[in-house]
């Protein structure tokens, strides 16, 4: 059952005043005024619209079923873990071309990516399509073309570990990396997963979220500016999809 409570709650944690949440639903095409929305808050609506609540769930960043009491979200969580992970399985069901708005579908490429091991990948060649709930991509992300690949090592632990999924955005042609963060490279140990940092010396510091794989200085290794035409920055890490 939908649980208004939860729902002022979720606004409250997001810093998303009442009026704002109106504002946002409108520039979405749908109208709910400050008093409908004090009676979702106050829980005097008991069976709001879905594709109210789903606009809401993306607006807050959350999944939808954070909206209802804990006994319907959890009967709702087991529905949308078996339709997301084996939406294969259920196609068949579903009007022509459509997946669900929480799927989103990716391709899965051949190979892996090094994370203390040595990465392989050849011709970037899609092996299969794999059904991925957005609220595991990154919200910029969401609607741009992903690839996923396998995770070879553990030196991104916890992060992802051995068997794990990335997904990643592969930059075009022009694009380049901003800012630092976790990307798929090209090095001399073949494909990897790993943290970048932009140094302000045009330097660029390669970091393990696993710690044994530090060096004393607290990092991987620092690539000078001269040195950096061996490195060759893949794609963004967006998301990923953990084995267990």
């Amino acid at each position: 059952m939908f649980d208004g409570q939860k729902l002022s709650k979720i606004l409250k944690l997001k810093k998303i005043t009442s009026s704002q949440l109106s504002t946002e639903l409108e520039n979405r095409g749908i109208t709910l005024n400050l008093e409908t929305i004090k009676k979702y808050r106050n829980g005097f609506i008991k069976n709001p619209k879905y594709d109210v609540l789903e606009e809401i769930a993306d607006i807050c960043d959350v999944s939808i079923i954070e909206f209802f009491s804990d006994g319907e979200a959890q009967k709702k969580k087991i529905v949308k873990d078996e339709l997301s992970q084996n939406i294969d399985k259920y196609q068949s069901l579903l009007p022509s071309g459509t997946l669900p708005s929480f799927v989103k579908t990716v391709s899965l490429i051949n190979g892996y990516a090094g994370a203390g091991n040595f990465g392989v990948n050849s011709d970037i060649e899609v092996i299969d399509n794999i059904y991925v709930d957005i609220h595991t991509i990154e919200k910029a992300y969401r609607n741009k073309e992903l690839q996923a690949i396998r995770i070879s090592g553990d030196s991104m632990k916890p992060y992802v570990n051995d068997g794990d999924i990335a997904l990643f955005c592969k930059f075009k042609d022009g694009e380049t990396a901003s800012g630092d963060g976790k990307y798929i490279i090209a090095t001399s140990q073949g494909e990897q997963i790993k943290n970048l940092k932009f140094m302000l010396n045009g330097n660029i510091r390669i970091i393990s979220e696993n710690p044994s794989y530090h060096t004393k200085d607290g990092y991987d290794e620092e690539i000078n500016k001269e040195s950096q035409e061996y490195l060759k920055i893949i794609g963004k890490v967006v998301g990923r999809i953990l084995k267990g």
